[in-house]
């Protein structure tokens, strides 16, 4: 017993030293059965962390610490909500050489809510010892997949958030010559709206469209453009949200030269330059900080487009279906929206060239917003999705919730649907909803005509950049000076430094980004220094 009190000791002292809340808990926790469980075969491939569900004597840590050796930014986090088995594991001989290793990390169930945060990575695996494997695992590892694909989306926003502010820059300078599209709130009240997909199942629906002209507002964003329009069918409004090179392709491939455009500050410049517009501004918070910023100065403080979207809607199908109820539509219907790889396919004809979806291979990734689940589909089938359309599909549930003065509906022939929102075929919906024609283009330039930005627009845009510009340059100075970089008195740089109206703007969570960004040896200045050169490069 001396043996094992004195092993319990030590380990309750490294794990009070590297997790103060587990070690103040540790002695009352009971010690029970607890086997010497080890993982199924499990291969962490391209993981950047590997969360276990289940302590099982410390086994899991020797079965990947070969893993964990080969890069030492790797994370090994176990999940254990079994008192008992943690208690009995500290009496184990290893328990000590798991503790302390730095590349480790324990967690209890309070604190599971925080870890995406605390890991914002892109690529993770979650596995569970082999008694662990139930339903509650299950709704774990699907929650911790959908949570660090949010976290590492907001990250990587941060981390390079001078590439967004790149694209804030150069496309500010289509602003005066926009339409204000917040001002068409309640436009078309009453008029029914299709808000397309990229989904395979969209083709089958090309027939039923093509003689829609008149009957239904449509609206779709990026892929869906080209999709559409490669089909001869052309949106009343299209979308352009993403930030990244991959939007500028799709809308490459668009025939919509002429459909009014919708997009945010944050979206890929050159899509400018495949269409003709009219482009509208909107006003709907996805351009971060610095929109707002300019959407203040400006004065455009109308209602934001999908205020009650949910955290989880992270895709252009969800900003379409906020606008059309913005616009006052009823009702909202659902096409093309299959949110799954229906017959092993991911888009539409006209998107890209695509073969059938090499699923191992896309699953060996590990990135958690493309992890690929089974589900059933509106039929029974299995079907194979993956973690970003269970979001989607749970964010245009949520959405369609809290707008019950609005009917939803669900015209997409495959696809893993919408909880809440009903099936119809979209030939039945057609008889049934949109019988009325009249003629909506002509309606639509009718009030594009009524919102412009304001007069003053180009003005005031020139003048707060100008300001921008130069409070970044006194926080370089100021940097340079707590960085070493030049002398001065540091006290009064880091308190005027705190002062200057660049700071909220750009860096206003600069403490929590320097802790994730570099190493802990490199100087916190420093580290601001290079953060804040990358904005003046992008501001000049």
């Amino acid at each position: 017993m001396g043996k094992r009190s004195s092993m319990l000791e030590d380990n309750l002292s490294i794990l009070m030293e590297r997790f103060p809340k587990l070690g103040l808990l540790a002695p009352s926790w009971p010690v029970g059965d607890c086997a010497r469980e080890a993982l199924d075969t499990v291969d962490p491939g391209k993981a950047d962390a590997v969360y276990v569900y289940g302590i099982g004597r410390g086994a899991p840590y020797f079965q990947l610490r070969g893993w964990l050796r080969g890069d030492k930014e790797r994370k090994l986090i176990f999940l254990e909500d079994d008192h008992g088995s943690f208690g009995t594991w500290l009496l184990d001989e290893d328990a000590g050489e798991v503790l302390s290793d730095p590349q480790v990390q324990f967690s209890q169930k309070g604190d599971w809510h925080t870890l995406a945060e605390q890991f914002p990575l892109k690529r993770i695996e979650v596995v569970a010892l082999p008694s662990r494997k139930g339903a509650r695992f299950r709704a774990l590892r699907l929650d911790l997949l959908r949570k660090t694909t949010l976290s590492h989306a907001l990250y990587l926003d941060r981390l390079h958030g001078y590439q967004p502010m790149q694209n804030f820059v150069r496309n500010l300078r289509h602003l005066p010559n926009s339409f204000y599209a917040n001002r068409l709130a309640g436009a078309f009240k009453g008029i029914p709206a299709i808000v397309c997909g990229a989904g395979p199942s969209l083709q089958r629906a090309m027939p039923h469209l093509k003689q829609l002209e008149g009957k239904a507002l449509l609206i779709a964003g990026g892929s869906t453009i080209a999709a559409l329009s490669s089909q001869g069918v052309l949106p009343h409004f299209g979308m352009a949200i993403d930030p990244n090179l991959e939007e500028y392709r799709r809308m490459r491939n668009s025939f919509a030269f002429e459909v009014p455009l919708l997009y945010s500050t944050r979206v890929f410049p050159a899509i400018f330059q495949t269409c003709n517009g009219p482009f509208g501004y909107m006003r709907s918070g996805i351009g971060g900080i610095n929109e707002i910023w300019m959407e203040e100065e400006l004065g455009l403080l109308d209602p934001l487009i999908g205020e009650n979207l949910s955290s989880e809607s992270i895709s252009v199908t969800a900003i379409c279906t906020a606008w059309a109820q913005f616009l006052g539509c009823n009702p909202i219907l659902f096409c093309g929206v299959d949110l799954a790889y229906t017959g092993k396919k991911r888009y539409a004809e006209g998107v890209a060239e695509e073969e059938e979806i090499p699923f191992a291979l896309l699953d060996a990734e590990k990135s958690a917003a493309d992890r690929i689940l089974k589900r059933k589909d509106r039929n029974g089938q299995q079907v194979f999705t993956a973690v970003r359309w269970v979001m989607e599909s749970a964010s245009l549930s949520h959405f369609a919730k809290k707008h019950k003065e609005v009917q939803f509906l669900n015209t997409t022939e495959g696809g893993i649907g919408i909880k809440g929102v009903p099936f119809i075929p979209l030939s039945e919906a057609v008889e049934k909803y949109l019988a009325r024609t009249s003629d909506l283009r002509a309606q639509v330039h009718e009030q594009i005509a009524k919102a412009p930005m304001p007069a003053n627009t180009a003005e005031v845009i020139d003048c707060k950049m100008g300001e921008l510009r130069e409070s970044l340059d006194r926080i370089v100075a100021h940097l340079e000076v707590l960085a070493g970089k030049r002398g001065g008195s540091k006290p009064l740089a880091e308190i005027e430094l705190q002062d200057e109206m660049a700071m909220p703007y750009l860096f206003y969570d600069i403490e929590d980004l320097l802790s994730r960004m570099s190493a802990p040896s490199e100087s916190k200045w420093s580290r601001f220094l290079d953060l804040a050169m990358k904005y003046k490069v992008t501001l000049s």
